[in-house]
């Protein structure tokens, strides 16, 4: 199935990039200098520094992570954060608008994994089963996450526990995903 996602992650990030510099050029971000990406295209101008989805030569390994919460993490999440490095890709599914996480560098992927394990304590605290926050909304309480057991996409309410299934899968809700422009 993570070569599915694979597929899918990368047909998407091809999509979003060519719509998007179609209609505006390269995205550009904030330039930081002890915040650097191999994303990075260029010196920055004016404090701005042209960007694009990199693709990772090795996998992240998450394997750490796995062990400190007792938890085979779903080869999809493993697939969707460890392959690419990338800003937040503001998309559309279904209408609802939301920016796909992926991490910018290995510190923020190492912040990333911080985040995760956060996440499946509180819900373990909770005695909720375990996602993978995949995407945000403009909801700090709604997220959009994978369900570790049977991969399925998840619109996600954490104050209430509320879950909604939007894909069967990552690579469906991957392939359904709409490009917008940042």
């Amino acid at each position: 199935m993570s070569d599915q996602v694979l597929s899918a992650l990368a047909h998407f990030l091809a999509r979003w990039q060519r719509d998007g510099e179609a209609r505006r050029g390269l995205p550009l971000c904030d330039w930081e200098a002890d915040w650097r990406s191999p994303c990075q295209l260029q010196e920055q101008v004016d404090g701005r520094i042209p960007w694009r989805p990199y693709q990772r030569t090795e996998p992240a390994d998450f394997s750490a992570l796995a062990e400190a919460l007792e938890l085979t993490l779903h080869p999809d999440a493993l697939a969707l954060f460890g392959h690419w490095f990338s800003r937040p890709i503001p998309c559309l599914f279904k209408g609802l608008r939301l920016e796909l996480i992926l991490p910018w560098n290995e510190d923020d992927l190492d912040l990333l994994k911080e985040n995760l394990i956060g996440h499946l304590l509180m819900l373990r605290k909770l005695k909720r089963t375990p996602s993978i926050f995949i995407a945000t909304t403009r909801n700090e309480m709604t997220l959009i996450s994978l369900d570790n057991e049977s991969g399925q996409v998840w619109l996600e309410w954490l104050d209430s526990g509320r879950r909604l299934v939007l894909a069967p899968s990552l690579a469906e809700f991957l392939a359904r995903l709409e490009t917008l422009s940042q």
